[in-house]
Order: structure tokens, then C-alpha cells, then sequence
């Protein structure tokens, strides 16, 4: 096929009852290669011997990005997680960017929330209802608040990346360990690629009782648990995105403040939710972090402050509340 050969990277982690289908939709949608990274064995029903097995027992999904970047052999690499799904556009898509673009270093594009069962399901979340890619184009390189809550369809599953530029990054994406997805564009945006951002749906994205993102069928204590742990590894990335932006563009530029304020808010929740000085926490998210501009940290940091017991049962509700789908 005429074009950059492409490797789909698919990652995996204790589980296994999506792997067959996510394989598949790679295959189906002509990836040259499909490299499997996980921490469990044994053959993938239907697929068999059309996909590299790579051993990774670390669950964080950076280190597992990078491992599959590096025993990647297509000049394009795009990632998927075991529980979503391509849909047979995708890698067209692909090759026709980056063989058109020398320069392109990072691609994202938009994704179909779909259930368990694969079905397509309206999703309020804000992570699809307010998302414009069209309006990157006239985005003030700037407001990343902006970039990240209205332009950037961002997700593991919707990420490409040009691999001899991307190999470069590997030990950072490694110490950063999650939030995969925002590490990849922070990365092109500090080394200033080529990027392209489109509206086009070309990934099922599956919402599940399994998927840490959301909270459907959690009970409060274990939300309480998910939200921490979560919130704890997105703390760590953004710490990690801020040092190298910090190192490479400067402590006083945008992006680098953007992601300093981000990890204040991801440590306060985290705090919060382990009950750990939650009141000091909130203060200092109020004033080291985003706090006055995001109405979530500063709604949920304010109730903290009289008491941090109900501030933990609003989260719960919330989520609940912005996760629901029809």
C-alpha cells in the first residue's frame, strides 16, 4: 500500500476480554504490523500469528507506549487500548497525513463513545460535548486550558505519532507513566512539530464498568479509591511535562505553568480522596494551582475547606452525573 508503513501498538493490562476485538480493527483497518504489549499471555482467539507479542509487566500505560515504540518497526506508530476499537478508515487516514506532511510529528483525531457491547451511546461528558478540533487552527498557542477542555479530541486511542521523532521521547513518556494521550501533544508543542487535529471520528472508544476514567456501576468507596489512584498518576505526568517544558521553553512560558497548575489540582484530589491534609491541599490548589479559573478545583476546593467528607461525596455525584450516557 502506497504511503509510511504504520505499526498499531495495542496495550493491555489484566485484562483480556477486549484484546481479540481491538486486534481485529487494527488488522481490518491495514495496519502493516500489530505489536500486543501486556502483562498476561496465551493466544488471542482469531488473531493468531497476525500480531508481535511484547512482555511488559509495568501497568502504566506510558511505559507500555514506550516499549511498543521501541520494538516498533513502522514509520508511523498510533496507539490503542485493549478495550477500544478502530474503524477500517483509520490507518488510510494515517498514510495519507503523514505521507503528505514530512513534517507531521503528531496526529489526533475525534472518537465514537460506544458500551460494553460496542453499541454507540450519547455521552455528556465534557470529554466529547464541548471538543472542537476545527478551532486549533485558530488557537493562540497560549490558553492551554482552552486547548485541552474545548480543541484537543485527546485519547490514547486516538494518538499517531511519527516514530523517529517519538523515540526521542520514550525515557520521558516512561517517567511520566500515565496521561499517555496529553503527554503526546505537550511533547510536539515543546518541540514545536507539526500537528494535526480533526473532527473525523475514526476510533470507538468504549465506556465501560472497567474503565478507570469513568464510574458507572462504582460504588462511592471504590470511586474514592479509583479517583486517588488516578489523580495521584496524573499528578506524577504532569509534574513530569512541566520539568522538561520547564528545561526546554522555559519556567514562565504557558505551557509550562499550564501543567505546574494541572499537577497542583490532580495531587489535591488525590489528597482529598486518601483524606490526606485535604484542607492544605485545597489552599494550595486555590493558589498555586489552577484554582480561580477552573470551577471544578475551585467548587470542589472551596467545599473542602468546610469539610472535606462532603466534598468527597459531591466528586462521587458529579461523576456520575457527567458520565451518564443514553
Amino acid at each position: 500500500m502506497s504511503g509510511p508503513t504504520v505499526t498499531a501498538v495495542v496495550t493491555a493490562h489484566d485484562r483480556s476480554g477486549f484484546l481479540p476485538e481491538a486486534v481485529a480493527s487494527a488488522l481490518a483497518s491495514t495496519a502493516d504490523e500489530v505489536v500486543v504489549v501486556r502483562n498476561f499471555s496465551g493466544p488471542i482467539e482469531g488473531v493468531e500469528g497476525r500480531y508481535r507479542d511484547i512482555p511488559c509487566l509495568d501497568a502504566e500505560t506510558g511505559v507500555k507506549e514506550a516499549v511498543g515504540l521501541e520494538s516498533a518497526r513502522g514509520e508511523i506508530v498510533a496507539f490503542l487500548d485493549d478495550d477500544d476499537l478502530w474503524d477500517p478508515g483509520k490507518v488510510p487516514r494515517v498514510r495519507e497525513l503523514f505521507g503528505g506532511d514530512p513534517r507531521l510529528a503528531y496526529y489526533c483525531h475525534d472518537q465514537t463513545p460506544v458500551d460494553a457491547a460496542g453499541r454507540p451511546v450519547t455521552a455528556g461528558h465534557r470529554e466529547w460535548a464541548l471538543k472542537d478540533p476545527s478551532r486549533f487552527a485558530s488557537w493562540d498557542g497560549r490558553d492551554f486550558r482552552t486547548l485541552f477542555q474545548e480543541i484537543w479530541p485527546g485519547n490514547n486511542s486516538s494518538t499517531v505519532v511519527r516514530r523517529d521523532w517519538g523515540l526521542g521521547w520514550a525515557p520521558a513518556l516512561r517517567e511520566a507513566g500515565w496521561a499517555a494521550d496529553r503527554f503526546w501533544i505537550a511533547a510536539a508543542l515543546i518541540d514545536r512539530r507539526s500537528i494535526r487535529l480533526e473532527a473525523t471520528p475514526l476510533t470507538r472508544l468504549r465506556l465501560h464498568e472497567l474503565n478507570m476514567s469513568q464510574t458507572r456501576g462504582a460504588s462511592a468507596e471504590e470511586f474514592r479509591i479509583l479517583h486517588a489512584t488516578s489523580s495521584a498518576r496524573f499528578a506524577r505526568s504532569c509534574r513530569t511535562v512541566a520539568r522538561i517544558a520547564s528545561e526546554r521553553i522555559g519556567l514562565d512560558s504557558p505551557l509550562t505553568r499550564h501543567f505546574l497548575q494541572s499537577a497542583e489540582a490532580f495531587s489535591f484530589f488525590a489528597d482529598l480522596e486518601n483524606d490526606h491534609r485535604p484542607r492544605s491541599s485545597a489552599l494550595s490548589a486555590l493558589l498555586r494551582g489552577p484554582g480561580w479559573g477552573d470551577r471544578a478545583v475551585l467548587g470542589s476546593a472551596l467545599v473542602t475547606l468546610l469539610s472535606p467528607a462532603f466534598a468527597r461525596r459531591l466528586l462521587y455525584r458529579s461523576s456520575h452525573q457527567r458520565w451518564r450516557f443514553t
